[in-house]
């Protein structure tokens, strides 16, 4: 027998979603693949990264926007993903947020931050990755430390200005995944 008919379907359990920011090269990507070798998980990649490979150039102005949005979709889907092949963690890498402080940063372009602030709430937690780490390019779409420091200080700005909470977590990639550790416990 496979079960009552009226019995309450069976729903598995919701993973841990967790959403990476900082700036560029602050060790976003190494936390999230550490994360989802540790917590058996799924990494999102960015689609801005994957945006920059196929095209060979940054994104405009006008482009932004579809980009987040995919993001999001990226993020939803890896959800589903992870409830049907029972994965205990989603990482966004990174979270949809990253765009609209991108747009900011880069255009002086606020118009997303509405938007991504009341995405904020898909995520169990939010961890800000500290840019104390030497800077190392990844590819060839990358500005360099100075740049790297600017987008944080609008992180820590909007972070601040919006009242939105996140984990701060610093130093090696072993300490930075002991730190969101400590914090998906109290997630689960």
């Amino acid at each position: 027998m496979v079960g009552k008919p009226d019995a309450e379907p069976r729903t598995e359990p919701r993973p841990i979603v967790v959403g990476l920011v900082g700036g560029e090269c602050s060790g976003k990507t190494t936390l999230a693949r550490a994360l989802v070798a540790e917590f058996d998980g799924i990494h999102v990649r960015e689609k801005l990264r994957d945006f920059v490979d196929e095209h060979a150039r940054p994104p405009r102005k006008d482009e932004q926007y579809q980009l987040m949005l995919d993001q999001e979709t990226a993020e939803a889907g890896a959800v589903l993903d992870a409830v049907s092949l029972r994965k205990r963690l989603v990482v966004g890498d990174p979270a949809a947020f990253m765009t609209a402080i991108y747009s900011i940063a880069y255009y002086n372009d606020p118009s997303l931050l509405d938007h991504a602030v009341e995405h904020l709430v898909t995520y169990d937690a939010l961890v800000w990755c500290d840019v104390a780490i030497p800077w190392e390019a990844d590819g060839a779409q990358r500005d360099g430390p100075i740049e790297r420091d600017r987008v944080d200080a609008v992180i820590a700005a909007t972070l601040r200005d919006r009242s939105i909470s996140a984990q701060h977590v610093a130093g090696g990639v072993d300490l930075r995944v002991e730190q969101v550790r400590d914090m998906i416990g109290q997630c689960s």
